[in-house]
């Protein structure tokens, strides 16, 4: 297992659900700006709900889970969360441009 995966699982066995949530967000965010620059990517975690929205490849999306629903992805697996957004995402016409490090880690979890 790479030092990542190691890291990821230590966050998904030891973070609270907003927390992960938000580290997930964030490289979501990430990926999604390195796909598309002019993309604009937001999260909010409030009231037991998750929600990650905005603006990329040319259209706008909303995704919301709630808290208990994060903890099932959290508890699925370190990037099954990860692995869910992308696949909402992919649902929603935002495509992957190409297979990332980050990406890699989170479709070889499944």
């Amino acid at each position: 297992m790479r030092e990542n995966d190691l890291i990821r699982s230590y966050m998904a066995a030891h973070l609270t659900v907003a927390s992960f949530a938000s580290h997930v967000a964030r490289c979501v965010q990430k990926q999604l700006l390195q796909f598309d620059r002019q993309a604009a990517i937001h999260f909010d975690s409030s009231q037991n709900v998750f929600h990650l929205y905005g603006y990329t490849q040319g259209k706008m999306f909303s995704l919301l889970l709630t808290f208990a629903e994060v903890e099932e992805w959290k508890a699925a697996g370190p990037y099954a969360l990860d692995r869910c957004i992308f696949c909402e995402l992919e649902e929603k016409g935002i495509s992957i441009v190409h297979m990332t490090p980050y990406l890699r880690s989170v479709f070889s979890q499944s």
